[in-house]
C-alpha cells in the first residue's frame, strides 16, 4: 500500500512550516543556491521522513540517507559528501545520536563547505543541504544545532487532519471504506499519521479475512479488539500506566524511574509513547513530585 505524500501540496496539517519551506525552496532556486541545513524535530510519526522525501523532491535533488546510530566515524559520511553534487542533500535520521566528535565534524564543513579530509588537508566540496530529523533536540550539541537554517518543529495533528490523511489513503489505495470507519480510525490513531496508516492496514486484513466487502465500523471494532487498543487509542501500556499509579502508588505523585520500573517499561517510551496522549485526555499529570493519575484517569479504568 502507498501511503507517503510526493508533493507539499499533498502533505497533510503543517500549514505554518509547509509555507516557510515553500518560500525558500523558490527563493534558493531562483538564487541557484543550496537549499538552507534544516533540522525537524517532533514525535515519532509526525511525517519527518516523509517531509525531507518531499523537499529534496520538490528542489529535483537526490538525497543520500544514513541512519545516524549506524554512524561511528565521520568518514562513513565524508566520502558521500566529497563527492556530492551541487545542490544534492544529506539526509540523517535520529541526528541526535550522532557521536559528538562526528557533530563537532560538521561545523565547518557546513558552512564553509570545506572538507577535511585527512588531517591538515582541506578539500572544497559542492554546496548541499544536510536535513536532519531527531525526537531529542536537547541532546544536540548547540554550536551543531544553531548551524542549521531551519529549525523546524512538527505540531501535534488534530483528529480531523488525521481523518483526511486517511481518506487520501483510502483513495489512493482504491479501499472501500465507510465514512463512520474512517472516523473510528482517527479517533483510535493518538493523532499520529504513522499510527493512522498501520491501523489502515491492519482493518484491511481484517476485511480481507472475514471476505468483508468493505472496511465498516465493525471491521474497526474488531481489529482494536484483537489490537487490544480502545476507541481513543490507549493501549494495554498506557491502561497499566494508570493502574500502577492507581493501584500500587495510590495515587500519590510517582518518580518516573519508579514507574518504569513498576510497568517494566522504558522510561523514554513513557515520556515519548505513552504520556503525550495520557496527558491530553487529562488521565495524567506531570508535578515536580511526580506523575498522578487524575480523578479522570481513575474513573477510566474504573
Amino acid at each position: 500500500m502507498e501511503f507517503a505524500p510526493k508533493k507539499l501540496e499533498e502533505f497533510i496539517g503543517q500549514d505554518q512550516i509547509k509555507r516557510s519551506i515553500e518560500v525558500s525552496i523558490v527563493a534558493t532556486k531562483k538564487r541557484k543556491e543550496a537549499f538552507p541545513h534544516i533540522l525537524l524535530y517532533g514525535g515519532s510519526g509526525l511525517g519527518k521522513t516523509t517531509l525531507a522525501n518531499i523537499i529534496a523532491k520538490e528542489y529535483g535533488k537526490k538525497m543520500h540517507t544514513f541512519l545516524a546510530p549506524a554512524l561511528e566515524d565521520h568518514y562513513d559520511v565524508y566520502d558521500v559528501i566529497r563527492d556530492i553534487g551541487k545542490g544534492q542533500f544529506v539526509f540523517i535520521d535520529e541526528i541526535h545520536a550522532l557521536p559528538k566528535k562526528l557533530q563537532e565534524a560538521f561545523f565547518v564543513v557546513m558552512t564553509d563547505f570545506k572538507l577535511e579530509y585527512y588531517t591538515g588537508y582541506w578539500d572544497k566540496v559542492n554546496p548541499f543541504t544536510l536535513i536532519g530529523a531527531t525526537t531529542n533536540l536537547g541532546d544536540l550539541a548547540n554550536p551543531f544545532r544553531e548551524r542549521f537554517g531551519f529549525i523546524i518543529q512538527l505540531q501535534s495533528y488534530t483528529t480531523e487532519e488525521i481523518g483526511r490523511i486517511i481518506d487520501i489513503n483510502v483513495k489512493r489505495n482504491k479501499l472501500k471504506v465507510t465514512s463512520d470507519a474512517i472516523k473510528m480510525i482517527a479517533n483510535s490513531s493518538r493523532k499520529n499519521p504513522r499510527t493512522a496508516n498501520r491501523l489502515l492496514q491492519r482493518c484491511r486484513d481484517t476485511q480481507t479475512y472475514n471476505s468483508s466487502k468493505d472496511i465498516s465500523t465493525d471491521i474497526v471494532e474488531e481489529t482494536l479488539f484483537n489490537l487490544q487498543i480502545d476507541e481513543n487509542g490507549l493501549t494495554t501500556s498506557d491502561l497499566l500506566i494508570l493502574n500502577t499509579l492507581t493501584k500500587q502508588f495510590d495515587t500519590k505523585p510517582t518518580g518516573i524511574k519508579s514507574l518504569a520500573l513498576s510497568t517494566n517499561l522504558d522510561v523514554k517510551a513513557i515520556e515519548l509513547v505513552y504520556e503525550p496522549m495520557l496527558l491530553e485526555l487529562g488521565l495524567l499529570e506531570r508535578t515536580p513530585k511526580g506523575r498522578i493519575v487524575t480523578e479522570k484517569g481513575v474513573a477510566y479504568i474504573a
